[in-house]
């Protein structure tokens, strides 16, 4: 079996396609830098999920025409064109309706409401617990205690506003050494919390306890530690 290894490096194209490249692929890079500086972002973390979509749309009509000979830059620079002019309609009406808004963008939920978990929105939102625990760590939270309020914003980061230290309370581990001691099986009477949940309850030796919010019969046991920035 032989291999055309002309075909496989340079498909159907000739060698000197490479000076095209060299043209074309500046000149669509700039057309996006551009197309996303008339936009006012200024990073991935603001941007929502149509925003996210008109980024895939221009990458693709950017992308196509760098190394396709039969696509036209013009093509593509009217894609960019009619892909801003779409995104300033869609800002307009986001600006008039609020309803549009909502449907665009969705709306900031707490996660977190005076230190206890808002198990619905979690639930609705379909956000793992092991990726809003991470978000927590990320705010140097190490137990669930510290964390008086807790929204997910409509950009999918996480905003956490805290207890003071003299409101602290003891709460459910989130370091992971921690919070895999997770346990059906109460060994000794003291203060747990619920691995699902976080609510705590004084428990006394015994297994598969139910928790009386959720119903989840994994506990570890609970800490009481001010947060450390």
């Amino acid at each position: 079996m032989e291999f055309d290894w002309h075909k496989i490096f340079f498909s159907d194209q000739q060698y000197t396609f490479f000076w095209e490249i060299l043209f074309r692929t500046p000149i669509m890079f700039l057309a996006v830098v551009l197309v996303l500086r008339f936009t006012g972002k200024r990073g991935v973390q603001q941007l929502s999920i149509f925003e996210m979509v008109m980024i895939i749309t221009l990458g693709s009509a950017a992308g196509d025409s760098m190394f396709y000979d039969d696509v036209g830059m013009l093509h593509a620079l009217a894609v960019f064109a009619l892909v801003l002019a779409v995104y300033r309609l869609i800002i307009w009406l986001i600006t008039k309706f609020e309803w549009f808004e909502f449907m665009m963008e969705g709306k900031p939920i707490y996660i977190i409401r005076e230190g206890k978990m808002c198990l619905d929105e979690l639930k609705s939102k379909e956000l793992g617990s092991d990726e809003f625990l991470g978000a927590l760590r990320g705010q140097h939270v190490d137990q669930m205690g510290q964390v008086k309020y807790a929204v997910l914003e409509d950009t999918g980061s996480v905003s956490v506003f805290y207890f003071t230290d003299e409101e602290v309370l003891p709460g459910l581990p989130i370091l992971p050494d921690e919070y895999e001691r997770k346990s059906t099986k109460i060994l000794k009477s003291g203060l747990y919390a619920c691995s699902k949940c976080a609510r705590t309850y004084n428990l006394e030796p015994s297994s598969d306890v139910p928790c009386k919010t959720c119903r989840n019969k994994e506990w570890v046991e609970a800490v009481h530690r001010k947060r450390v920035s």
